[in-house]
């Protein structure tokens, strides 16, 4: 099946950047001083990696955005490191807060080229040509979800895409796929953000389904402690929440043990949902029905099956599998 063309990304020098990045003319500054520091090509990357829409503007000659463009860009993705650094070392000086946040934001340049990171993102639509690299990752991408443990499917009322995961549907782990696919489905869930937002929102949902959830649905330890630490090393600032739903009892020894390998920002945005009431109080105030699924709480409305295919192949990266005129049946 040929890969699908994402029609509906059009790059304008409009394009905004979130409103949560860069905060105040301190912390413009020292997003300055970092991004002087960088070469062109790492500020090229740090774009990419902000941005899907800049990624795919930038590997289009008639769409190439300017380096004012690129480097708006570059500096939200700094500021998450600056972020960080302000919540987790309140007692280090500036200097220090500049200097962890360049070194950790090098770290993820290396990490997204030996991951290949922009080519995950990229590999089901026509924006570069052809490899063997993409037809490898779309043939792993496709056989590591075709149980439907993960989807990125409607949105928060503010516009924040939610990445849904469903652990009762696994039960065998490929490591390279297993990280290679969530590192999609994340990618997946900021860009659908940025479209539906118009970049004014650069942060997505994660609920987790524990309905019927065995121990035989529980991964190995030591890859989620990887997946864990990537996320924390290398998405600072990309999570607006996190609801694990409808957890069993038999959860919390797992809980347990890998709550300690979560970085305390993350933590703390962690909530347990269960019940009815509970999932219509909480969820219900964040998600409307129309975007909701009925394990989330009572009177959401989205129950269609999705045909994997249809959701890989016929659905702009940027887009949701329901959305009209993007493909999708």
């Amino acid at each position: 099946m040929a890969p699908t063309t994402d029609v509906n990304v059009v790059y304008t020098e409009t394009t905004a950047v979130s409103s949560s990045s860069i905060s105040n003319s301190k912390d413009d500054c020292l997003a300055d001083l970092i991004l002087n520091n960088l070469t062109e090509c790492e500020k090229e990357q740090t774009a990419r990696a902000s941005s899907y829409q800049y990624l795919v503007a930038s590997a289009d000659p008639a769409q190439a955005p300017s380096s004012d463009v690129r480097d708006r860009h570059a500096k939200a993705t700094i500021e998450r490191y600056l972020a960080v650094e302000r919540k987790l070392n309140k007692n280090s000086t500036v200097e220090e807060w500049t200097t962890n946040a360049e070194n950790r934001l090098k770290k993820t340049l290396e990490y997204r080229l030996t991951n290949n990171v922009d080519d995950i993102r990229l590999c089901f639509g026509t924006h570069t040509a052809e490899s063997s690299v993409h037809a490898y990752l779309r043939e792993g991408l496709v056989k590591r979800f075709a149980n439907k443990a993960s989807l990125i499917r409607g949105f928060s009322k503010e516009g924040h895409a939610l990445f849904q995961n469903f652990p009762r549907a696994d039960t065998s782990w490929d490591e390279e796929f297993y990280i290679k696919g969530n590192i999609y489905m994340l990618e997946k869930a900021l860009a659908c953000t940025e479209t539906r937002t118009g970049g004014k929102k650069d942060k997505v949902i994660v609920l987790y389904d524990y309905n019927s959830y065995a121990m035989k649905n529980t991964p190995p330890t030591m890859l989620v402690k990887r997946l864990l630490y990537n996320l924390r090393d290398h998405y600072p600032e990309r999570l607006e929440q996190v609801f694990v739903v409808d957890a069993p009892f038999i959860f919390r020894a797992f809980w347990a043990v890998v709550k300690h390998f979560i970085d305390p920002i993350t933590k703390g945005l962690v909530q347990f949902v269960s019940g009815e009431e509970e999932k219509k109080l909480v969820l219900g105030s964040i998600i409307s029905e129309d975007e909701a699924s009925p394990w989330m709480f009572q009177g959401g409305k989205v129950v269609d099956e999705v045909d994997v295919n249809k959701f890989f192949y016929d659905t702009p990266f940027d887009h949701m599998y329901e959305d009209k005129g993007n493909g999708a049946a």
